[in-house]
């Protein structure tokens, strides 16, 4: 059983929760599970677009408030993907059961692949370079990121890595001026990953009380009322505060921050002064990959203080805007709609 909604003007949570506020479209909509149980995995929620006609079958594993899996659905909200959403507790993981040995989030399933996609930059570039490559199917794009396997020298332990993860691979050979364009897009993604991101805990749970009203945050915006059982819930809240509190100290002396909002600033600034004077985006006229992953980041503490103070001391709020924009518009769906004619094309 299945309560369906109509993305219309929405409340603000559902706004953050969802990067799809305003739509008037009734192609694209958002499906409720009441009762329905997938293999004793309650959905959390189907984001549907009628011209999604890929039939990838996506379902999405991932925690609402992540920075990876928020950039990851601002790309695929931003495209038009059709996909489901299980939400996974951060303290229990009992969601992610059926990937023994990968418990990090996002990860991405799909009927037409024969094993989950993992982290979040790898999943971007392998659905763009599905979008983009009209005659191959996921499995054959999923190919052409082979994995590097070696062993972390500091614990020990094995470590599965993907050296062309940021890559997008196009059909045809690009000229001077759009490899120019693809290595800058490259470049940022990465910063984003690599610096950006290691931002934001410090900044989130600076204080114990800044702790716990960020996982208040995460259990508004993540349903965690309809999600899981009140007792996981209290859980997820309290030791989860508890223990990124401690954790964020540690990352603060790892990536050797000083002042958190201090370097946030600095990141947001530095990021302005990429775009310039004379662009909008880092990608032109409209966003790229790299500020939809910078766009996702920030989505994922949005409702914080860290971000409020941002908006006050930077312009980073009217450059968030403005991408907020055309994910809503879904400025992105001319490709999925490409795609699914050259699907169509081949089979008829």
């Amino acid at each position: 059983m299945w309560t369906r909604r109509l993305l219309g003007g929405g409340s603000a949570v559902l706004a953050s929760a969802l990067l799809v506020k305003e739509e008037k479209t009734p192609a694209w909509r958002v499906e409720y599970p009441t009762l329905v149980v997938d293999n004793n995995v309650k959905l959390s929620r189907k984001i549907i677009n009628e011209h999604d006609q890929t039939n990838l079958g996506l379902r999405l594993y991932q925690y609402q408030t992540c920075p990876y899996c928020c950039k990851l659905r601002a790309f695929l909200d931003y495209y038009g993907f059709s996909y489901e959403v299980v939400e996974v507790n951060p303290v229990t993981r009992t969601q992610l059961k059926f990937s023994p040995d990968y418990k990090k989030v996002p990860v991405i399933t799909s009927s037409t692949t024969d094993r989950p996609l993992v982290e979040s930059s790898l999943i971007i570039s392998v659905l763009k370079t599905y979008l983009t490559r009209s005659q191959r199917n996921l499995q054959e794009c999923l190919n052409f990121y082979p994995s590097l396997e070696s062993v972390n020298p500091e614990n020990g332990k094995p470590v599965t890595t993907y050296p062309n993860k940021f890559f997008v691979m196009v059909e045809e050979e690009q000229g001077k001026c759009c490899v120019a364009k693809a290595r800058e897009e490259r470049e940022w993604r990465e910063w984003v990953d690599d610096h950006f991101i290691h931002l934001i805990s410090p900044n989130v749970y600076r204080t114990w009380a800044e702790a716990l009203e960020t996982f208040q945050y995460f259990d508004r915006v993540g349903e965690w009322d309809r999600n899981f059982p009140a007792w996981e819930r209290y859980l997820a809240v309290y030791v989860g505060a508890a223990a990124m509190f401690g954790i964020s100290k540690r990352l603060k002396k790892r990536h050797q921050i000083d002042d958190e909002r201090a370097a946030m600033k600095t990141a947001c600034e530095t990021w302005l002064a990429a775009i310039g004077p004379n662009r909008k985006f880092l990608g032109g006229d409209l966003p790229n990959l790299a500020d939809l992953a910078l766009y996702g980041a920030i989505n994922s503490f949005v409702g914080c203080r860290a971000f409020e103070e941002m908006r006050k001391e930077t312009r980073i709020g009217d450059w968030y805007d403005a991408v907020h924009q055309k994910v809503i518009q879904k400025a992105g769906s001319p490709l999925i709609a490409a795609k699914s004619k050259a699907i169509a094309a081949q089979s008829n």
